[in-house]
C-alpha cells in the first residue's frame, strides 16, 4: 500500500506481483489464435456440408475464366449477346465432344495397363530395397508397403462410406448440372451481376470491392492458364522422353503429368514418380534414370524460370502455403477440394493485395486502378 509521505524509494505496490510480460503476451496471442482456429474449423465443417453447392460454383468460376474470352471474341465483333452465347456454348460442347470421343478412348485403353505396371514397379522397388545397396530388412519393407496400401484402402473406404454409390452418383450429376448452369449465367450476365452487387454498397466501399473483385478474377484466370501451360510443357517433355528411351504408356503418363500441374508441387512429385516407375518396368533402370533426370530438370526450370513469368502475380505463394492448402482442401472435399484449394487461396490473397494497393495509391497497382473505372470489368 502506498502512503502519502512515502518518498520514491519507499513506494510499494499492494497485492501479488504481476505475471511476466512474456506470459502476458503469450496468453493474449493464445486466446486470439484459439478463436481464429475455431472459426476456421467451423468454416471447414460448413464448407464440407455445402460441398454440393460450393464445389460446382468453384468449378463454374474456373470454366468462366476460359469461356468469357470466347464470348468476348464474338461480342467484340458486333455479334449480339444471344448469338455470342450460342457460339460460346457450341465451342464448349464441341471441345467436350472432341476430348470425350477422340482423346479419352485411347487414353482409357492405355490406362488399363497402367495399374499392373505400377504394381510391378512397386515389386521391383521392394526387391531393390531388400537386395540392393540399402539392404533393408524384408519384414520392414513388406510391413511399410502394407501400411501404405492399407492407408490408401482406408481412405477409399472412408470416402465411400460418407454416402452410398447411388447418392454419390446423384451428387456428382447434380453438381455437374449446377456447375454448367452457374457457368452459363456468369459468362452471360457477369457484368450485370457485378453492378447489381456493387449498387448495394456505398461509393467508397464499391471502389474497394471492385478492386478486390478485379484482382481475384485476374488471379483465378492467371492460375488456370498458367497451370494449363506448365502442364502442357511438362507433359510433352516427359512423354517425349519416355518415347525416346523406349518406355511404354507414354501417353497416359503425359496426361497424368498435365493434370498434376493443377496440384502444384505435390502433383509434380507424384507425376515424376509415376513416370520413373513406368519407365523402370517397361524400359529398364538406365531409361528410368534418364526420365528421372529429365523430370527433375524440367520441374526445376518450370518452377524457377517459367512459373514466375506465366503465373505473374496469380500464384505468389510459398510452397508450404500450397501444401497446407492442398491438404486442407483434400481433407474437406477429397480430390475436388484439393483442386480448388490453391486457386482459392491465391484469389483471397490477390484480392486483399489489390485492396491494400488501392488504399496506398491506385497508381501502384493496375487492378486497383481499374477499380476506379466507371464501368466494371468483366467479372
Amino acid at each position: 500500500m502506498v502512503r502519502p509521505d512515502d518518498g520514491p524509494d519507499q513506494v510499494q505496490l499492494a497485492g501479488p506481483p504481476r505475471v511476466p510480460r512474456w506470459l502476458d503476451v503469450l496468453t493474449a496471442w493464445s486466446w486470439r489464435l484459439l478463436i481464429v482456429g475455431l472459426a476456421v474449423y467451423a468454416a471447414g465443417i460448413v464448407a464440407a456440408q455445402l460441398r454440393i453447392v460450393l464445389l460446382p460454383v468453384g468449378i463454374a468460376l474456373l470454366l468462366a475464366t476460359v469461356l468469357i474470352p470466347v464470348r468476348k471474341l464474338f461480342t467484340d465483333r458486333g455479334v449480339p449477346v444471344p448469338l455470342a452465347m450460342l457460339g460460346t456454348v457450341a465451342v464448349f460442347f464441341g471441345t467436350v465432344f472432341f476430348v470425350g470421343w477422340v482423346i479419352v478412348p485411347p487414353l482409357i485403353d492405355e490406362f488399363s495397363g497402367l495399374d499392373t505396371t505400377l504394381e510391378t514397379a512397386a515389386d521391383d522397388v521392394q526387391e531393390w530395397l531388400i537386395d540392393g545397396p540399402l539392404g533393408l530388412s524384408e519384414d520392414f519393407v513388406v510391413d511399410a508397403r502394407e501400411r501404405i496400401e492399407d492407408a490408401a484402402d482406408s481412405a477409399s473406404v472412408s470416402e465411400g462410406a460418407v454416402v452410398d454409390g447411388a447418392t454419390l452418383a446423384g451428387e456428382v450429376l447434380a453438381g455437374l448440372l449446377l456447375a454448367l448452369v452457374v457457368t452459363f449465367f456468369v459468362v452471360k450476365d457477369g457484368p450485370m451481376m457485378q453492378r447489381a452487387l456493387l449498387s448495394r454498397f456505398s461509393e467508397p466501399r464499391q471502389v474497394q470491392l471492385r478492386a478486390a473483385g478485379n484482382g481475384a478474377w485476374r488471379a483465378l484466370g492467371g492460375y488456370l492458364r498458367g497451370a494449363a501451360a506448365l502442364g502442357v510443357i511438362e507433359g510433352v517433355v516427359i512423354g517425349a522422353t519416355m518415347l525416346i528411351v523406349g518406355a511404354n504408356l507414354a501417353l497416359p503418363v503425359a496426361a497424368l503429368t498435365f493434370v498434376s500441374a493443377f496440384f502444384p508441387f505435390v502433383g509434380a512429385i507424384a507425376a515424376g514418380i509415376i513416370a520413373v516407375s513406368v519407365t523402370l518396368v517397361t524400359a529398364g533402370s538406365a531409361a528410368a534414370g534418364i526420365v528421372a533426370i529429365v523430370a527433375i530438370v524440367v520441374q526445376q526450370l518450370d518452377n524457377d524460370l517459367l512459373a514466375p513469368v506465366i503465373y505473374g502475380k496469380a500464384l505468389q505463394l510459398h510452397p508450404l502455403v500450397v501444401i497446407l492448402a492442398l491438404t486442407t482442401g483434400a481433407a474437406i472435399a477429397g480430390i475436388a477440394g484439393a483442386f480448388i484449394a490453391v486457386p482459392l487461396v491465391a484469389v483471397a490473397l490477390r484480392a486483399g493485395a489489390a485492396v491494400r494497393s488501392l488504399e496506398e495509391g491506385a497508381e501502384d497497382d493496375p487492378d486497383a486502378a481499374r477499380a476506379l473505372d466507371t464501368e466494371p470489368a468483366d467479372p
